[in-house]
């Protein structure tokens, strides 16, 4: 996050219990929504060009990468691959 937007969410944190609660709801898609992030990042590569690597569109990887929704196992695969990563998936108890 920016150093503005940062701010504001930890203000929004500590002010707003609907804001926190929410976002704790969140929590694991927000950290999933990181993780394809960091990998695109170190491949060096923008939205479009992972796009371009999966054959779909730029506002598909953009909502992969919103944590707004999870993706099937295929197209985690499909980004793993253009990223040059690979996929682990770890149940924790």
């Amino acid at each position: 996050m920016g150093k503005a937007l940062d701010q504001k969410h930890k203000e929004m944190m500590n002010g707003d219990p609907e804001y926190a609660r929410a976002y704790a709801d969140m929590e694991h898609e927000f950290d999933f929504a990181r993780e394809l992030i960091k990998a695109r990042i170190r491949a060096g590569l923008t939205q479009q060009q992972i796009a371009e690597k999966m054959g779909t569109t730029q506002s598909t990887v953009a909502r992969l990468e919103s944590g707004g929704y999870m993706p099937s196992l295929r197209s985690l695969h499909r980004y793993a691959q253009a990223t040059g990563s690979k996929v682990k998936i770890i149940l924790e108890a």
